[in-house]
């Protein structure tokens, strides 16, 4: 796994602008109060609409679409299922529409950021796999702080997790926790995407300490 780890050190991202938070909590609250998938859907996509980035293409809301996404709410139920072949499984059964709301989002923003695209562009999509998904882990943290910060934290939390996880897979550290410390290591999985390295310094230092 030594070349993977080289492979993984040494990518460089063309920075890009630290992301600015378009959605407040104050704003994504009104959604716990919707009690039926075309109300969601309304306000899902007013509320996509102000993203500075672009959903190329919605779920289905509160109906069966073929091999793509569907979103229920429904009384009590508020989940993200995925229609394939004939058959529906549920992804993610949420607490409250804001959480659906987190996993919608996770499931259709973009893969890469801009210059995550570089990168992949020079990438072999077959010998690569797992690089690619370094830079898609990056790119979503990205796209989320865009979001706002209580998205970008759990998307944090999660793709951060990930890569310590993958340090130990690729045999670079014996335990998460070892490879949590490798601030290097982190540091990079961060930058990735283009996120600038003073924000990503900030937002390891904001984990390790939480």
């Amino acid at each position: 796994m030594k070349n993977y780890e080289e492979q993984l050190l040494g990518i460089s991202a063309k920075e890009l602008p630290k992301p600015m938070s378009i959605l407040p909590y104050q704003e994504l609250i009104t959604l716990t109060s919707i009690q039926s998938s075309k109300d969601y859907e309304i306000e899902f996509i007013k509320l996509s609409e102000k993203l500075p980035f672009k959903i190329s293409k919605l779920p289905t809301f509160g109906g069966y679409s073929e091999d793509w996404f569907n979103v229920e709410v429904n009384g009590f139920k508020h989940q993200l299922q995925y229609c394939e072949r004939g058959s529906l499984d549920i992804l993610k059964d949420c607490q409250n529409q804001l959480e659906l709301f987190f996993e919608i989002l996770n499931a259709v923003i973009p893969s890469f950021t801009s210059s995550a695209i570089e990168i992949a562009n020079t990438l072999d999509v077959i010998k690569d796999q797992r690089l690619l998904i370094w830079l898609r882990m990056s790119s979503k943290i990205y796209f989320m702080y865009q979001v706002n910060h209580f998205f970008g934290k759990s998307m944090l939390t999660q793709n951060v997790t990930w890569m310590c996880q993958e340090l130990v897979r690729m045999g670079v550290f014996e335990t998460e926790k070892q490879a949590f410390n490798s601030k290097e290591h982190i540091i990079k999985g961060l930058c990735l995407c283009g996120t600038p390295n003073d924000m990503a310094e900030s937002l390891y230092h904001e984990l390790k300490y939480s």
